[in-house]
This record gives C-alpha cells, structure tokens and sequence, in this order.
C-alpha cells in the first residue's frame, strides 16, 4: 500500500456505489502532487468521464487491476490517511470535466428524486416524489429530469426527458443545467465535481461527507446542502428548496 511518501506509479482503486468513485476521483491530483503518477481503477460505466481527471495517467476497470503493472495501491476511502488531508487542505472546486453542449434560454433545472433501490441503506435517503414536485412549482424554469431506472415513472408532464442512456449522457445533460437539485445519488457527486450548482437534499442521519454541519460542504464549492430535520418528515428541506428558489427568481427579475 502507499504510504504517501513513496514515489512511482499509484493505483488509486475507487471504491463503494457510482458517487463513492466520483468522489474517490479526486485523490488523483493529491497523489500526483506528491510525485506520482496514478491510474485510476473504477467501475466499467464511468471509466470515460475520469480520464482527463488532473493527474490520472490512465483509467481502467476493476477487472483489470492483476493486469497492469504499478508500484503501490492505495483504497479511495482511505486515502485521506497517507496524504494526511484535515479539512483545511480539502480543495472544493471542480475536477471532473463539464464537456461543452448547446447553449439554451432561460434557467435550466435538472432533478433527480431517487438513488439506487439496491443500497442497503435507501430507504433513509427516500422521499415521496411529490414533495420535490411541489416544491419546484411556480418556478419560472426548465426542468429536466435525471432520474433513470427505478422512480422514473413518477417524472411529471411537465419535466422533460433526456437521453441517459450511459453516463456519458447524464454528463452531458447536467452540464447543460444551471442547477441540479437532487437526493443524495451518483447525480449529485457528479453534478457537484463538475463545478455546476447543486442542490442535495440529505437525510437526518447524512453521508460521511455531509457529517460537518451546515448548509455548505469543503468537498464541494458548488453544493448547498438541505438537511432533513426530522426523522420521518421530508417537509422542512423541500420548504426551504422552494423558499431558496423563489429568492433565486426575485434578484434575477
């Protein structure tokens, strides 16, 4: 394992669900300033969207780790323990790339209501649907919806759907939102390490990320937090997310 002193080449080897990695993806550019070069082992469907990661030499599959030659390995979610990383070295900008797309009119609001039904601890972060709609409503926007397999059947008529066929797609829909509201999912990470404005809406017992309080995250410039203050009421974030949005239309009138 590396110690984060040694230098050669570093398998960063990202771990957990989709949003683990994409946050594990970071790390690159930490061990590369440390004299290494990296290459990034992560699931096959988001290999495309880490390759230009500052940093990252090469990006493979899981799969392929026995196969290609390095000199250490170091697990993502353990990382912060050979850097050495506290809070106050945490860079909160954006590293993942935001391709170039068409340029629209208006505000552009992507949202998300669902995660994954297969984490074993979905059911904390599982809000009725309803509220996010609610909560949106009135707003002068274009939403689109980036929710895909399990919930998408409860998207509205009025949000618009987009091709998500890989990952490559949802890259490419976020980074033409202007905000992207969204439970605690891949979306979100994703959304937040490109740099776009987002929204996360996070259960009373939050991810390890979200554990220091307040509205704000170090990980991420480009994230506001709204937290669940109840266990079992959903009501409070999505109050707030409408209030947030009705404040956000008033300086842009």
């Amino acid at each position: 394992m590396w110690d984060g002193v040694s230098k050669g080449t570093v398998m960063l080897c990202l771990e957990g669900g989709l949003g683990d990695q994409f946050h594990g993806a970071r790390y690159a550019e930490y061990i590369m300033e440390k004299g290494c070069e990296v290459i990034i082992a992560c699931s096959g469907p988001i290999a495309t969207l880490l390759r230009k990661i500052k940093g990252v030499k090469a990006v493979i599959q899981h799969e392929a780790v026995f196969g290609v030659v390095h000199d250490y390995w170091t697990p993502s979610m353990s990382t912060v323990l050979p850097l050495k990383l506290e809070y106050k070295d945490i860079k909160g900008a954006a590293y993942i790339n935001k391709p170039d797309v068409e340029p629209h009119y208006g505000m552009r609001i992507g949202i998300r209501w669902q995660g994954s039904t297969v984490f074993e601890h979905e059911q904390h972060r599982l809000f009725p649907p309803d509220l996010m709609f609610n909560a949106l409503k009135g707003t002068n926007a274009e939403f689109i919806s980036l929710q895909r397999d399990d919930g998408a059947e409860f998207c509205p008529s009025w949000v618009k759907t987009v091709p998500l066929n890989t990952w490559e797609d949802t890259r490419n829909a976020i980074a033409s939102c202007d905000l992207v509201i969204s439970s605690c999912t891949s979306v979100a990470h994703l959304s937040a390490a490109m740099g776009v404005q987002t929204w996360i809406v996070v259960p009373i017992l939050p991810y390890y990320l979200w554990a220091k309080e307040g509205d704000t995250s170090p990980w991420y410039d480009s994230v506001t937090l709204f937290r669940q203050e109840a266990f079992g009421d959903w009501t409070g974030p999505f109050e707030k997310i409408n209030l947030k949005l009705a404040e956000m239309q008033r300086k842009q009138a």
